[in-house]
């Protein structure tokens, strides 16, 4: 700011309303100094804040300063907002005034500039008498060709328009005003009518000042001004979208809210996140958040589940190749998706399912932010915040040593667990909401669950969380011939597991054993696959391991 202010080669001071400051440059601290009655007359400006006020206020002030000097005051656009004001103080010499009134009308010559000010003198018709070794400079015209000739000439000509000296002869009133030149430059004129004794304008001095450099210097502001207020929007929409949008649409619970808070924090840091959790409880899902509200949103998000596709697939997949690289392989090459990721973001899904020998080759980028192409030898250079997810045990895998322990701390500098579905049955409620809601529009339906069967649902474990539920919702909005969807469209195993807790409270204790008996032989049986799994799990024989797998799972031979 003081750069812009120093740039104004008159006295000026800016005034910001906020906080109801002023900041001279150094041309009108000296003059604030030594005429106390300024500062008097500026105490007022505090009352005004919006352009207009300023203006009005300042055109009708005119100070007789302590040196014997005439103080008028000019306001100076600065920006378009009503938060910086810029007044000019301009100081002119009483004695010179007196001088130029008293000087002869026909003596035509040059008269010295003063702090480097224009000074042109007219008649009252507007015919030059006067013009100071300034206007060369200001106007590109030589000096002794002016002398003698009309202003109104002049301004047809275009040597300054418009012409300051026409508006004062029209008017009889002083002004000041912005005038731009022949080499475009903007130039700061106040003309002052000279009265004879008959109230007749008898002479009308221009005071000229070039001050096309601060316009350059506000014009850098208001660029710099922009960008902040664009940085700051940007900004707040990613604050807005962080704190407002995602919560709704997949949990409100307080496992949910830890997670989302994290997240917030976490997201504008260029980190590495490990995001750790069963399958289907939408770490995808967080990674494109994570995404979405970091400095990097607006960039590329590439996605790779290193579990779906074969390994010689999966390192051309990362790593693009050269041309001819390996047997069909494209002629031009293609580029690997850390290439396509430069700036923006990477996610690797199922990474415990990543070859050891590509854990080596990912390490590496992640050291060294180079890599080389298959068949490459050019090193490119990377920029990207890696993501990646797992539903396995990591540190069991470096254990097994089919995952490298560098690799792993590597990438758990932040590590977050979604929980599962049957550990926050609060969010199921928002989650078929939301689904219903996103079926409804893509297949242009309007259709809507039970309470009966939204309470099935959320009393259901899913296994397979919310990818299970979406898919179920999907499923029984498609297949209903009714708008409103009841529990008996809902699959045989929820309605089996509802039936057993909306009658508990009515079942005896041998019911409830019962009960328990088998979640605890279906579970040991998903899990070992075998009579001699489950009777080792369980404890029990063989025999009886057979006998109650028969009695609690239907087509078991």
């Amino acid at each position: 700011m003081d750069n812009l202010m120093e740039s104004i080669p008159v006295p000026a001071i800016l005034y910001k309303v906020s906080e109801r400051r002023i900041l001279p440059n150094e041309k009108a601290h000296k003059i604030l100094e030594s005429n106390s009655s300024i500062g008097k007359s500026l105490e007022n400006i505090f009352k005004y804040s919006s352009k207009k006020d300023f203006s009005e206020y300042l055109q009708d002030i005119c100070i007789i300063g302590e040196n014997e000097n005439l103080i008028f005051f000019y306001y100076l656009e600065f920006s378009n907002s009503d938060e910086y004001h810029i007044i000019i103080i301009q100081d002119i010499s009483m004695s010179l005034m007196e001088t130029i009134k008293t000087k002869s009308d026909n003596i035509l010559k040059p008269m010295k500039s003063i702090d480097e000010a224009d000074i042109l003198v007219t008649d009252g018709k507007g015919v030059i008498l006067s013009i100071s070794n300034f206007f060369e400079k200001f106007y590109n015209v030589e000096s002794e060709e002016l002398l003698g000739k009309s202003v109104f000439e002049l301004e047809k000509l275009g040597i300054f328009s418009p012409s300051a000296t026409i508006k004062v002869l029209k008017t009889e009133q002083r002004i000041t005003m912005l005038q731009k030149n022949k080499l475009n430059h903007e130039i700061l004129v106040t003309a002052i009518p000279i009265k004879d004794n008959k109230e007749h304008i008898s002479k009308v001095v221009c005071f000229s000042y070039d001050i096309t450099d601060f316009f350059k210097i506000k014009k850098q502001f208001n660029v710099l001004k922009k960008k902040v207020e664009n940085y700051y929007t940007e900004n707040l929409e990613r604050l807005e979208k962080k704190e407002i949008d995602y919560p709704n649409t997949i949990g409100k619970s307080k496992e949910m809210q830890k997670i989302f808070k994290l997240i917030t924090k976490v997201a504008d840091f260029d980190i590495n996140i490990l995001l750790t959790g069963e399958s289907g409880v939408g770490k995808s899902y967080f990674a494109k958040l994570i995404h979405r509200i970091s400095k990097r949103g607006k960039e590329a998000f590439m996605e790779l589940n290193c579990g779906a596709i074969p390994e010689q697939l999966l390192e051309s997949e990362l790593f693009g190749y050269e041309g001819g690289s390996f047997t069909g392989a494209k002629k031009e090459g293609k580029p690997g998706l850390i290439e396509l990721a430069h700036n923006g973001t990477l996610f690797l899904d199922e990474i415990g399912e990543m070859p050891l020998n590509l854990q080596v080759k990912l390490l590496k980028v992640i050291q060294d932010k180079t890599f080389n192409r298959i068949g490459g030898t050019k090193s490119i250079k990377v920029n990207f915040r890696l993501v990646t997810a797992t539903n396995r045990n990591l540190k069991s895998l470096i254990e097994q040593k089919k995952f490298r322990e560098d690799l792993f701390y590597r990438l758990d500098v932040v590590s977050i667990n979604i929980p599962p579905l049957r550990e926050r049955k609060e969010d199921i409620y928002i989650l078929i909401s939301h689904f219903v809601n996103n079926f409804n529009d893509k297949y242009n339906l309007n259709r809507s669950l039970s309470q009966l069967a939204i309470e099935m649902l959320v009393n259901y474990d899913w296994i397979g969380n919310i990818r299970e539920l979406e898919n179920m919702i999907e499923r029984v909005l498609l297949i209903s011939d009714n708008d409103v969807i009841s529990e008996e469209l809902l699959p045989e195993a929820i309605r089996n597991i509802n039936k057993k807790v909306f009658n508990e409270e009515n079942i005896t204790l041998q019911e409830k054993l019962d009960n328990y008996e088998e979640k605890l032989i279906l579970k040991a049986f998903e899990k070992h696959k075998t009579t001699v799994g489950v009777a080792k799990a369980l404890g029990i024989s063989q025999p009886t391991a057979v006998r109650k797998i028969k009695k609690y799972i239907n087509n078991y031979s």
